[in-house]
């Protein structure tokens, strides 16, 4: 029942934002950077709302149609000089829309696939406001747009100016990323995604000039101490990482990704992590005990895929094959030293993996070249939010 009335709800949604000429997100994206917007009575301090009005006076969508009419008309006990705040539909599973005059933040944020939308505004050591808006469209490209602006009280002007994410370089070319407007306080944040990893967010702090990049945030995750393993630990013990970076190490956007501390300019510790039926994994450590950590390039998939073999030896000497495809582990082979009966050689078997014909041990006998990571790696410092874990 709930998914016909969340289709009828669409239906009359799309009905309603032809008939009233509301313009999508592929239409806001092909206007807004190249359009100057009055502010009717912007004066010197104008709020978010007000700037908000403006933006769709130009560029008219449902979604900022319903924030402003919540605005214009706000539900019984609400507090339009604080925060107002409603839910449309008795189960709240609809959507909310939060108006914030005061901390300059208005937002229609929704558990359906409705349109959404946040704005914001910053004030300026010059007098100037800088003002976003971020809108989410499901089913039209861009889903997500930014439109991002330098409102001058002289002029009561608003002129499209370039925001954080248009000079931001991802670890991996082409990654999806995701941006997010302060509910409070001032911070910017963009956020990477990779399938298969946490999410990589990069912090800019407003200096009431500009945006500066602080600092780059992880959460804190479990892991597998080996593939296979039972054994868990989370990436905020142990070595207190402080550096981490995204190796793409076959090429196909799905990368892994490296933790490292580092002693006198050079790396002491460092920690490869992929993921293994669900699950983050270790796929060796490279430490100042004696492990070593090692990539070479692998025989191609059988879906024609680049594979790359990680390989770990241990500090008595036993040597831990890992198969990876982009970020996946296939399969692995151990290579260990026989100690019970050291005449009759190593032993070496399959170890880990998902049943396939294509494992096997012939594949220790196919390394291909080694893989120099220093010529991949961009190492940056990390924050491990620890206690604010991976979302599931």
């Amino acid at each position: 029942m709930k998914k016909t009335i969340i289709t009828f709800t669409m239906l009359v949604c799309a009905i309603s934002m032809a008939a009233q000429n509301f313009l999508d997100n592929s239409e806001v994206n092909n206007q807004w950077f190249k359009t100057t917007i009055p502010v009717k009575n912007g004066g010197q301090a104008p709020d978010v709302v007000k700037l908000l009005r403006a933006f769709n006076e130009a560029m008219p969508t449902w979604v900022v149609g319903e924030v402003l009419e919540q605005a214009d008309h706000p539900a019984k006990g609400t507090r339009q000089s604080g925060t107002a705040s409603i839910w449309d539909g008795e189960e709240e599973d609809d959507y909310r829309i939060l108006i914030d005059r005061r901390n300059g933040y208005v937002d229609l944020e929704s558990q359906t696939d409705v349109n959404q939308m946040s704005a914001c505004v910053w004030r300026k050591d010059n007098g100037h406001r800088i003002f976003a808006v971020s809108l989410y469209e499901q089913h039209v490209m861009p889903q997500n747009l930014l439109c991002w602006y330098d409102y001058d009280p002289q002029t009561q002007k608003m002129t499209p100016a370039k925001s954080p994410v248009e000079t931001f370089e991802p670890n991996v070319k082409d990654a999806d990323i995701g941006w997010c407007l302060p509910m409070t306080g001032t911070d910017f944040t963009i956020t990477e995604y990779y399938v298969g990893m946490p999410a990589i967010t990069h912090v800019y702090k407003w200096d009431r000039k500009q945006f500066n990049f602080d600092h780059t945030e992880m959460p804190d995750f479990e892991y597998k101490l080996a593939v296979g393993s039972k054994v868990t630990a989370r990436i905020s013990e142990g070595y207190a990482w402080t550096h981490y970076c995204v190796l793409d190490l076959t090429g196909n956007g799905n990368p892994v990704i490296a933790f490292c501390n580092f002693n006198n300019g050079e790396i002491s510790e460092m920690m490869l992590i992929g993921e293994f039926k669900g699950d983050h994994v270790s796929l060796g450590m490279a430490t100042p005990e004696g492990e070593k950590l090692n990539v070479f390039r692998g025989p191609k998939h059988h879906n024609g895929g680049d594979q790359v073999i990680v390989v770990q030896r241990d500090m008595v000497g036993g040597l831990f094959y890992n198969v990876v495809l982009g970020n996946l582990v296939q399969y692995v082979v151990c290579d260990l030293p026989n100690f019970d009966n050291p005449d009759e050689g190593r032993i070496v078997k399959v170890t880990a993996g998902f049943g396939g014909n294509d494992e096997t041990t012939d594949i220790i006998n196919e390394l291909g070249e080694w893989i120099d990571l220093s010529k991949l790696w961009r190492w940056s410092l990390i924050d491990i939010k620890k206690g604010e874990e991976e979302a599931p």
